[in-house]
């Protein structure tokens, strides 16, 4: 079983020779890939830099949730699911410098290496008074599968949503409403739902969650991507049901993310695309150690 690894959440926080240090180790991991965080380049330090360190053998899927949050601190009507027309172009806009990424990638690297573009149904239900539109989500991504994305699927990425008497970290849409979005749309380019297992443990503060949202994309047919990251009640360093992406239980025992979560697998047999996003804290791990929670990560999913 091959698997995507999200290398930024790994290596937030170290130098130049220290981040390429863990790309060198991931090497050695049996890795299908990468997820690749697009915040507008595919790197906040060197975005060249970071393409050089893509193996011959690894393909990616590159997530746009990293630079749509930072737009929408100071946007808050942001989003392909906004309300406000102007607010979706932008956000439109933003999606197709992603797409152009994809072209550089192909064209640096030499082939098609990117599976998929993770996109996201902002903006928040905070209130920030943004209001969102399932069908001005499905006419984005119907414009967005008109386009040439080089043989890469979009998928929408499913994110905590609000919940009365919870307090939501992301805030989007809900699941039903993601697939219904998708449903709706239609382009040449192929389009799903990613199910991220801690971020709907997150909404729905249980371990179940994450199968009644891989069942509701299931049964719609829309499947795209079951990524693994977890989620704690209350940690020093992982917070209160906050998207902050903590190991498995294995390394962090007050992780919800155990090893039953594989139950997950047998739900999502003939999923495309698999992940695995562990933010490794605190920020004074070495990399041998940021290797070995990764690792663990990986033995616990096979």
């Amino acid at each position: 079983m091959k698997i995507h690894v999200a290398a930024y959440a790994a290596s937030a926080g170290l130098d130049e020779t220290a981040e390429a240090a863990l790309y060198e180790g991931l090497a050695g991991l049996g890795i299908a890939g990468l997820e690749q965080p697009f915040f507008g380049t595919l790197h906040r330090r060197d975005e060249d830099w970071l393409i050089g360190q893509i193996r011959p053998d690894w393909s990616l899927a590159i997530t746009t949730l990293p630079g749509t949050m930072e737009r929408l601190g100071g946007d808050r009507r942001f989003g392909l699911a906004s309300a406000d027309p102007d607010a979706r172009a932008r956000a439109v806009d933003f999606v197709e410098s992603a797409r152009r990424a994809v072209e550089k990638l192909h064209r640096v690297l030499g082939r098609r290496a990117v599976r998929a573009v993770m996109v996201h149904s902002a903006p928040r239900l905070d209130g920030s008074r943004a209001k969102r539109s399932v069908d001005g989500f499905a006419e984005a991504l119907t414009d967005l599968r008109g386009r040439d994305w080089q043989g890469a699927s979009l998928l929408v990425e499913h994110c905590d949503a609000a919940l009365p008497g919870l307090e939501p970290d992301k805030g989007f849409l809900r699941i039903e409403d993601d697939v219904l979005a998708v449903k709706l749309s239609s382009g040449a380019a192929p389009a799903a739902v990613a199910i991220n297992w801690g971020r709907s443990a997150l909404e729905t503060r249980s371990p179940e969650g994450p199968l009644e949202h891989l069942a509701r994309a299931s049964q719609a047919g829309l499947l795209g991507g079951l990524f693994f990251s977890g989620v704690t009640a209350d940690h020093p360093d992982y917070g209160a049901w906050r998207d902050s992406h903590a190991p498995f239980s294995t390394t962090v025992p007050e992780s919800l993310l155990t090893p039953a979560a594989q139950a997950a697998l047998a739900e999502a047999p003939d999923c495309p695309l698999l992940g695995l996003k562990l933010q490794t804290k605190p920020a004074s791990l070495t990399v041998p150690q940021r290797l070995a929670v990764l690792q663990a990560g990986l033995d616990a999913l096979r």
